[in-house]
């Protein structure tokens, strides 16, 4: 965070892009009804969580994103009803599953993309082609 004196010497600008910076933004919890959570921003009625924004009804859940009632779920984004998987996004009632994108109602999966088990190497290629991750 920046001292007194430096934000006195802003300009308008200056400030404006400042106010929006991780500076200030980590400082803002903006959490509801979550319980035991660190590090965590504008999630609700989490709980053992760390690292994550933008969830709700998750537990014991780290470095995820716009995650809602997962639990120990870890690095995964835009997950729904998942429970013990690992860098996975944008799935949903998924368990035990890594490495897997767009999936659903999946089991033990991993580098996966459309419920297709791709395998690691195509996996990544494709992850890197759409841009994710």
């Amino acid at each position: 965070m920046k001292t007194k004196e430096e934000i006195l010497k802003m300009s308008k600008k200056e400030l404006l892009d400042y106010k929006w910076s991780d500076d200030l933004i980590e400082k803002e919890n903006n959490n509801s009804n979550c319980s035991d959570c660190y590090n965590c921003s504008d999630c609700y009625y989490c709980s053992n969580c760390s690292d994550c924004s933008n969830c709700s009804d998750c537990y014991n859940c780290c470095d995820c994103y716009n995650c809602y009632n997962c639990s120990d779920c870890y690095y995964c984004s835009n997950c729904y009803y998942c429970s013990n998987c690992y860098n996975c996004s944008d799935c949903s009632n998924c368990y035990n599953c890594s490495n897997c994108y767009a999936c659903k109602n999946v089991i033990n999966f991993k580098y996966a993309i459309c419920n297709v088990e791709v395998g690691k190497e195509a996996y990544e290629k494709k992850m890197k082609e759409l841009g994710i991750k």
